[in-house]
């Protein structure tokens, strides 16, 4: 683990200096946020899913992340559906494993809005009455997923607005 967080720290790490500024700490949090850390979330993806060590993932390793057999139990429809993804999406130039384009386009798509994503799971989180917008009470009554979210930049947005 330590070897991990010292090569993610280094990455994150943009002027060298051995010492994190409020943006690096961020990106070594969050790397998947920042453009000069996508190939790290790659690299320790790979790691984590890649068994056999070949610098692949096939479709055993892939569905293994996130499913294991329980004895003679037939496998779960939305497994067969994440094997069918695998060859016709995941795995695109067919050679049955993913390579680390692959593996990129699969963890961290081009389309994906990550700021959206988190105000749009705030606001269902925290959106009581489903009106669609929060209210001071909503959003202190779910101060915890505010103030660990990198939406409010971690509780900080909260102290400088004086609306909330």
């Amino acid at each position: 683990m330590m070897v991990r967080d010292e090569r993610r720290f280094k990455m994150a790490d943009k002027d060298g200096d051995l010492a994190a500024t409020k943006e690096e700490f961020t990106a070594f949090l969050h790397p998947e946020e920042y453009d000069y850390m996508k190939d790290i979330v790659v690299q320790e993806t790979m790691e984590d899913i890649d068994k056999n060590g070949d610098g692949f993932i096939d479709l055993e390793e892939y569905i293994g992340d996130m499913y294991s057999q329980d004895g003679d139990a037939d496998e779960p429809e939305w497994v067969k559906t994440e094997r069918e993804q695998f060859v016709e999406f995941r795995d695109k130039n067919r050679d049955g494993k993913m390579d680390k384009e692959e593996t990129k386009d699969w963890i961290l798509p081009s389309d994906y809005d990550h700021a959206e994503a988190e105000a749009r799971h705030l606001v269902y989180e925290s959106d009581q009455d489903k009106d669609g917008k929060l209210t001071r009470e909503e959003i202190v009554d779910k101060s915890d997923l505010f103030v660990g979210s990198q939406a409010t930049d971690f509780g900080e947005a909260l102290v400088r607005h004086d609306e909330f």
